[in-house]
Formats: C-alpha cells, structure tokens, sequence
C-alpha cells in the first residue's frame, strides 16, 4: 500500500480489489477452482484490509471484510549428538512423492510397509537425553553430529518432562530407562496466541514485532539467560524415540513416548496408502489456519524400522522418509519502480521495487526482473499488482501479474537505450538476453570492479567492504585498483568510519596481499567470463601473468574448456589500453605468485560441486582440496556435474541433484576421498 496514495485513489483501488477479491471467490465458491493461490488471494484480502482500516468511510456493505466467517554459536558448548540428527529430503507434490516411494520399493522388492505421517512443524529441533529417566541434555540439530548445548533453556519448556514416566511400561522397558539412556527427538515451538501476545507486548514496549514464531522459537532457545527463555512459554512435540526399546514401528515408538510423558502431535496417523497420505496432506493444508501452530507440510516415515534401517541413508537424509512441503508461500504487492542495476561486466539488471510486503516470515521489497525478455513475457509494468513467490530462502521472484488490477494508462516497461549512469549506448549480443553497457569508464561499472576486486574471493582484503570502497571513492582517494595500494594512514586518519586504529589495520590489511595467488588475482581483474575456475585454469596453463597477458585468442582457446566466448573476452580486455595500464600500475604494488599445478588424484576429470555448511574445512579450503585432487570445481548443478558434496542445510542444489540423479556425497565420505580420515 502506497503511504503517499490519496483518497481518490484508495477508492479506485479498493474498488478493484473488492472485484478482484469476489471474482476468486466466486470461482473457488462455486467452480471449485483457483487461478492464484490461496496465499495470493489473502493478501489481495490483507490489503482491502489496511485500505479501509485507514479510510474506514470507504467501507461498504459488499466489501469482503463485512463477511462474517465463522552452525553452534560461541556463547553455547558444542555436543556431540550420540545419534546423528538426520536431515529430511523434500518432495512438493503428488508425483514426487510416488516417484519417491517407488524409489525404495525397487531398493527392498518385494517389501511393503505402511506409512507414519505427522506434521512438519515450523519450529526448531531438539534433542533430548535421559540418562536413568533423567534429563540431561538438551542440544539443538546444529550440524547434525555436533549441536548447542541448551539444556538449561530446553528445562524451562513445561512440556518437557524432566524425568520419564515409568509407570506405565513393561518391566523390560522400564528397566531400560531407570538404567540406561534415552534419546528422543522432537520440535520446540511457539503456539500462535503466544507470538501474538509477545508481538502486542512489543508495541507496548515500542519495539519492532517479531517476523514468526519459527524465529522466535529458535531464538527463544538460545537465549542466554534461560530465563527469557521461560517467558516466551514455548511448545514441544516428540517425532523421534531415537533409542530402541524394542518398539517394531515408529508408531509404537510414539505410543512409548507418551507413555513415558513425552508429548507427541495428536494430528499423526498411520496410514497404509498413497493416497490416504494425499488426503491426509490436503486436510492439513486447509487447516492450517487454525492450526495452533505454524507448519510448512506432512513428514512421511515407513513405519516399520527395521525396513527403514535396511533402506539406510543417502547424503544427508534417510531414505525411508521425506518431508512433503506445501507450495511455495506468495503474496501479493504493488510494483512501485524498475529501477536498471550497472554490474562490474556492465550488464544491466532491471529489479522491481515493491510496496513492503511479508512473504515466509520476511519482509520483501526488491525482486529480482532478470533481464528485458523475462518482463516482456510476464509484462510487468509501474503500478501494477503482482504475485510474488518465495520458496525457503531463495530470493522472491514475480510470478504473475493480476491484469485485471493494473491501473489505467500505464505503458509497457523498455528497457533504457544508454546506461542509466554513464548515458553510453546500451547494446545487446546477439543470441544473448543481457543488455550491456560497453563503457568500461562507466561509474556504475568502476565501482562495482572495485567492490569485486577486494572481495573475499578475488584478493580478500580485510576491512574493505562496500560501505569503506564507496567512502574511499567518494574521497577521491580510489579510482582503479592500484589506488588501494597507495593509501596511506595519514589519508585514512579523520574520515567517516576510519579511527586511527582502523585505518592502521587497512593498511596493514593490503600490506598483507601484495604478494597474491596467480589464479586469484587474475580473477580480481573482472575479466568477463572469466571466473574462479577459468583463472585457475589460465594460471596453471601459463604460469606467469606476463604470459597470460601476451597469449593470442588462438591460443587461449586451445587452454582447458576455454571457447571462443571466453577467449575473446580475454583478449580484448587485454586488448584495451586502460586495462592495460592498470594492471601495470597494479604490478607496481603487487606480485603475482606462480599457483602449484594439481595433480591426478581421485578426482581427475570430475566436476564438484559444494553446498552447504562443511564442520572440518572452510568453502575455499574445500574448493582447494578438489583442485589439488585433480577435480574441477563447478558453481551450479547440471547433468555433467560428478559429484555434489554437501554440508549442513544444503539448500536448492541439493534437491536439484536428487532430480538429476548427480552422486550425492557427505562431508564424512569428501574427506575419506582426499585421503583425509
């Protein structure tokens, strides 16, 4: 909602919303189907909702309001889970589901099982260890072998008994617990009236409200003071009696647990068909609303145990289970610009400004436009009413566009024909869909190649972030790389942000890499086409950077998977008499070290992909380890792609490798394969 809209132009839109509104009503009513989804069409309903609050005249007798409907943080010591804490692969529809369930049946012919579902709560995994019936840990999932210990938090939680029930157990069971260990698992919480309260005892505070209850649970858990824990009176359900205590199914396993006082979701069931498991995830969708906490899907288990201990694992997730999500969470906003974006290669991203909306527990007010073809066919234009989408933490991106609540006399959206910073022509390749701006002296363009230049993985100078580079530009004191080099702590000394100390470490900070990699500081240059793994490529095939600068495009096409796009790209930036003479100032201040070929190891010919949090190595030291094992190091996930190597939380490459059928291997196995163990 636009804070600046007048209120003519609140009853032209509220009078296009109530007709947006009722035309999905009536087709979701009375045709029994939907042309956007349900998330959309609420916040179609949510902003109808603000309009009036705001302009409570404008109510009418027909408006839809009137209807009455009935990685572990310092602070916490690390634990050592004594039963890894496995993460769920995710299936999001119907089909996936089959195609998993076919997957496991071909693994165990001809065995058959029914299915344990419950729901996926929005919240964070615990785990908890009864030692003789008593608590005494509690840890968060972490990284699945190692998490926080929070066991004074975790007591606070009413719905966690300290000591087990034993009263209603069978002797051998009983002794068991009495004498042995316990682990079960489950998610801690925050019921709905809960986060409301809190959020209305913020305001009362004149604080900000919090985004969902999911944050607030697993914040609440690592407060330190366990006492903040204790007011934000959280909610616990079990999913896992981890230990065997002679239960045959995960069923029984839940029976044990509430024998023993631990409470479990009373929503689950046990169901013998996919198509009940369909039923039981549609049923749950539509009630979620009323549910009295946040869930994002259904969790499916084969019931039976030891079926589930045969199918074992695969990377980090059982195959004997999956988490089966709704659909991506969306909602509805106002396109309020498309503003052009001039990257360091020069080409022009168009990103779509937007009234601030909420979608997954965030606050979106940018999304991504791609580029000109992308607008074009979804034709996106100022003022118009769109439906974004956001799956997990993946950037929004406009999906549709509500036509029929675009206001009069907008104008289709063209991308500018100069730069929007430099006024150069703007060109377009052929068989490419990025406009550039082929001025290298365009601003935009200097400024983003020095952000780059100093990045983490070009040179990683410490204490240049884009908020120091632009200071530094602003000044007058930076205009290309080797500038950076010629600071010194007098010039520093005195500006925004810049205390004697600070400036002493940024001095020291570049004093440190003038001594630098060949494959990363031909990478810094921001050569287009030319990434990580090309400048690796360049700098083991030439060895020296004079060389590198001297080789004609016939050559450089002959060097490793470098084609005729990349290699022109090449040569005609060396080609430029300004990239020239930068990098030889740069060669005044910096040295270019030879880089150690790799050899043939294990990895010889393969192409790798990392994802996710790694316990025992950093990302780059990772990337470094395929290198020097002979393997090549790719960003994104294809058919070609050898292995994916994934650490804690792996995100969208981890799914797209399942669907590709590209091997998936863990930290553990990574390591065995460097010889590492």
């Amino acid at each position: 909602m636009k804070q600046d809209m007048t209120k003519s132009e609140a009853r032209a839109r509220l009078a296009k919303l109530r007709q947006t509104i009722d035309h999905h009503r009536y087709l979701v009513q009375v045709l029994n189907r939907s042309e956007i989804s349900e998330a959309a069409l609420d916040s179609l309903k949510h902003e109808l909702q603000q309009l009036e609050e705001r302009w409570p005249d404008l109510i009418t007798a027909d408006s839809p309001s009137q209807r009455v409907a009935g990685q572990p943080r310092p602070e916490f010591r690390k634990t050592r889970h004594r039963v890894r804490m496995w993460s769920l692969s995710d299936v999001f529809s119907i089909a996936e589901l089959q195609a998993w369930d076919e997957r496991w049946r071909k693994l165990r012919p001809p065995a058959t099982s029914d299915y344990l579902v419950d729901l996926k709560l929005d919240g964070l995994a615990i785990s908890l260890t009864y030692e003789g019936g008593l608590l005494s840990v509690g840890a968060t999932r972490g990284d699945g072998q190692i998490g926080e210990d929070v066991t004074e938090n975790v007591r606070t939680i009413e719905a966690i008994p300290l000591r087990l029930r034993v009263d209603g157990l069978s002797p051998v069971v009983r002794r068991q617990v009495e004498h042995g260990q316990v682990i079960i698992r489950g998610e801690a919480v925050m019921r709905k009236q809960d986060f409301a309260a809190l959020n209305r005892q913020q305001a009362k505070l004149g604080k900000p409200a919090f985004a969902n209850p999911r944050n607030v649970a697993a914040g609440s858990i690592r407060q330190l003071d366990p006492k903040i824990t204790a007011s934000r009176q959280l909610d616990f359900y079990a999913w896992e009696l981890a230990t065997d205590l002679g239960q045959p199914t995960l069923w029984a396993g839940y029976e044990l647990l509430r024998a023993m006082g631990v409470k479990t979701n009373p929503r689950a069931e046990v169901v013998t068909t996919l198509a009940s498991l369909g039923r039981f995830h549609q049923r749950m969708y539509e009630q979620r609303d009323k549910l009295p906490f946040w869930i994002d899907g259904v969790v499916v288990k084969l019931n039976h145990r030891q079926l589930a201990d045969e199918l074992g694992f695969v990377g980090k997730a059982p195959r004997a289970a999956t988490a089966w999500k709704f659909s991506a969470q969306q909602a509805t906003t106002v396109v309020e610009n498309i503003v052009v974006q001039v990257g360091r290669t020069g080409a022009l991203t168009p990103v779509a400004h937007l009234s601030p909306v909420q979608v997954a527990g965030t606050t979106v007010a940018r999304a991504t436009l791609h580029n000109a073809d992308e607008i074009a066919r979804l034709d996106v234009r100022v003022g118009d009413t769109v439906i974004i989408e956001k799956a997990g933490d993946i950037i929004p991106d406009v999906v549709e566009v509500i036509k029929n609540l675009r206001p009069e006399k907008t104008r289709p959206w063209r991308m500018p024909i100069t730069c929007p910073v430099c006024h150069h022509q703007v060109v377009r390749k052929k068989d490419e869909v990025i406009h550039y701006c082929p001025n290298p002296r365009c601003p935009a363009r200097r400024r983003e190649h020095l952000y780059h230049f100093v990045s983490k993985r070009a040179l990683d100078i410490a204490g240049l972030g884009p908020q120091t580079v632009d200071l530094l530009i602003e000044e007058g004191l930076v205009h290309e790389p080797a500038d950076f080099y010629r600071l010194r702590e007098q010039d520093l000394i005195g500006l925004p942000l810049l205390a004697e100390k600070r400036a002493a470490n940024l001095v020291q900070a570049l004093a440190e890499r003038r001594t630098v990699p060949l494959d990363r500081f031909i990478f810094a240059l921001g050569i287009r086409h030319v990434g990580e793994e090309t400048a690796r490529t360049l700098a083991e095939h030439f060895g020296t950077w004079e060389k590198v600068m001297a080789a004609p495009l016939a050559e450089l096409e002959r060097v490793g998977d470098i084609g005729p796009v990349v290699g022109g790209s090449i040569a005609a930036h060396f080609a430029d008499p300004q990239h020239r003479d930068e990098v030889r100032h740069l060669l005044r201040f910096v040295t270019p070290q030879r880089i150690r070929a790799t050899r043939a190891g294990l990895l010889h010919g393969k192409s790798v992909v990392v994802t996710g949090t790694l316990v025992s190595m950093t990302r780059d030291e990772a990337h470094e380890a395929i290198r020097q094992a002979g393997g090549k190091v790719v960003k994104s996930v294809s058919k070609k792609t050898s292995y994916l190597v994934i650490g804690s939380e792996p995100g969208a490459k981890f799914e797209r490798a399942k669907s590709l059928g590209v091997t998936i291997i863990d930290e553990a196995k990574f390591r065995r394969m460097l010889g590492r163990t």
